[in-house]
């Protein structure tokens, strides 16, 4: 497999010399080119292992299985959902999940409005 064109890539830093990456990769193999991700880390600037090349479609199919058999955290699904969405979710802000996990105070007045007198 050869890597024809890095089209986006996203990248954590460990420390000054270990990177861990997802590349969203044109590719070509036996003849055909597809594009795929490619999770890896690199050494030194140099890709020291690729861990998994997967289509994106793929990649769904294996995130979902992952989700549904528990493999992350709760607290890590959030964090991702927030990161899926631009717009955050109104219950969940009112209810505290998105903020500091706390119900807000006065939630009636947050959901109603307050009450004439």
């Amino acid at each position: 497999m050869i890597t024809l064109e890095q089209r986006a890539a996203g990248s954590y830093q460990w420390d000054d010399r270990n990177e861990a990456r997802i590349e969203r990769n044109l590719f070509a193999l036996g003849g055909s080119t597809w594009e795929g991700l490619r999770f890896c880390k690199k050494r030194n600037g140099r890709h020291n292992r690729v861990h998994l090349v997967i289509g994106e479609q793929e990649f769904v199919d294996l995130f979902r299985d992952a989700v549904e058999k528990g493999v992350f955290h709760q607290s890590t699904l959030q964090r991702l959902r927030a990161i899926l969405t631009d717009e955050p979710d109104p219950l969940l802000e009112v209810i505290g999940i998105a903020q500091d996990g706390h119900l807000t105070e006065a939630i009636d007045d947050d959901l109603y409005g307050q009450e004439p007198r």
